[in-house]
C-alpha cells in the first residue's frame, strides 16, 4: 500500500515522529496532532524499513484510526 509520510520537528529533546496517512483525498492530520509542525517526508510503501513498524501494523492503524504514528529507524 502506498502512503504519504510526514515527519515532525524535533521538540524538547524528543526525537521526531513519522505520521503515516493514506493517499486518499480525505486523509488529514488528526486534530490531536495538529499542534505539531509536520512536513512531507516521502510517499512510499507501507513495507518501507524506514517507517519503523511492520506493514501489517501500519495498515491496521490506517484502517482503524485513519493514521499511524511511528518512530523512524535509521
Amino acid at each position: 500500500m502506498r502512503v504519504n509520510v510526514f515527519i515532525s520537528e524535533s521538540t524538547g529533546g524528543e526525537p521526531p515522529q513519522l505520521l503515516i496517512l493514506s493517499l486518499e483525498p480525505e486523509a488529514a492530520i488528526p486534530r490531536q496532532l495538529q499542534h505539531l509542525e509536520w512536513r512531507h517526508f516521502a510517499t512510499t510503501m507501507t513495507d518501507d524499513k524506514l517507517l519503523g513498524a511492520s506493514s501489517a501494523q501500519v495498515e491496521s492503524a490506517l484502517a482503524k484510526d485513519g493514521y499511524a504514528l511511528v518512530s523512524p529507524t535509521g
